[in-house]
């Protein structure tokens, strides 16, 4: 069987280029059979694993990298025979806490290779996959926020992330959309933000949906009603704690599919990618991926 490893050299601050001896030295103890890949630009890792996948249709491919390469690799592995590990070498890395709590990469790299796939989820916003959660709203444009700040000189890591918080607190906007969940239509939403979980972790460690499980086929979908700046700031370290589901300004549905429909397009957070849309399906996938759960 063989073990493919594709590398993101931007995640990480450089930590995932220096996994690469480790990795090697690590299959050629275990004399296992592997290829190391390094990404080129934005999209070329769903580009590798698709080449992979057509020519061994059940090869292990491992993301060494942050939620955003995972993501990319994701694409083209759903419904096939491939099965997907993470190394968890990004900055949020989220969907791994679901299984597993471990951080050091260096640590988990020999207990991954070793370990069997399970069935998982993923759901399918429009034509897209997701693994983790995607949202709209207050944490989306965080992400935007962060991203522009990060294209400015010495604005990196920590400081542009909390930097886009702070901007997006300033800006906060209000977002309209309805939602028809399971045929069922609800009352158009003002809302701070809205996740589609299958996942429980995001944005570094927050839980929108704390019981959510990525193979119960079902998608936690989290609404939280529009709160002003100073309830905001109230709000945060609950949602940390995944202890805000008993708030009133908080809904959570269980559900297998929800359309949504917004008057002008929104940014939508997707794995920690960025996207915009007005209109969207979103919809699960039950069990189909491999997904290698560390041991």
């Amino acid at each position: 069987m063989e073990h493919l490893f594709i590398v993101n050299p931007a995640a990480g601050k450089g930590k995932t280029l220096r996994m690469v001896p480790e990795i090697e030295n690590l299959m050629k103890k275990f004399s296992l059979p592997y290829r190391i890949e390094i990404t080129q630009a934005p999209g070329h890792a769903s580009e590798i694993a698709g080449h992979y996948i057509k020519t061994n249709d059940s090869i292990r491919i491992y993301s060494v990298g942050g939620d955003g390469t995972m993501n990319e690799i994701l694409q083209p592995m759903v419904g096939t025979n491939a099965s997907l590990g993470v190394i968890p070498a990004g900055t949020g890395n989220d969907f791994i806490k679901s299984f597993s709590m471990k951080k050091d990469p260096f640590k988990l790299l020999p207990l991954i290779v070793h370990s069997d796939p399970i069935p998982v989820d993923v759901c399918r916003f429009n034509n897209r996959y997701f693994l983790n959660i995607a949202s709209i709203g207050f944490d989306a444009d965080v992400v935007a926020m962060t991203g522009y700040l990060k294209k400015l000189p010495l604005i990196k890591g920590k400081v542009a992330y909390i930097g886009g918080i702070l901007l997006a607190v300033i800006g906060l906007k209000k977002i309209e959309a309805d939602f028809v969940v399971d045929g069922s239509e609800m009352h158009t939403k003002t809302m701070l933000l809205s996740a589609f979980a299958n996942g429980r972790y995001y944005g570094g460690g927050m839980m929108p949906a704390p019981n959510a499980v990525p193979d119960d086929g079902l998608i936690d979908f989290c609404i939280i009603n529009d709160v002003n700046r100073l309830k905001l700031l109230r709000f945060f370290p609950r949602l940390i704690k995944g202890t805000h589901t008993d708030m009133k300004e908080v809904s959570i549905k269980r559900c297998r599919s929800i359309e949504m429909k917004s008057s002008k397009p929104v940014h939508v957070n997707m794995d920690g990618e960025l996207f915009r849309f007005s209109e969207a399906k979103i919809e699960i996938l039950e069990k189909s991926l491999k997904f290698i759960k560390p041991l």
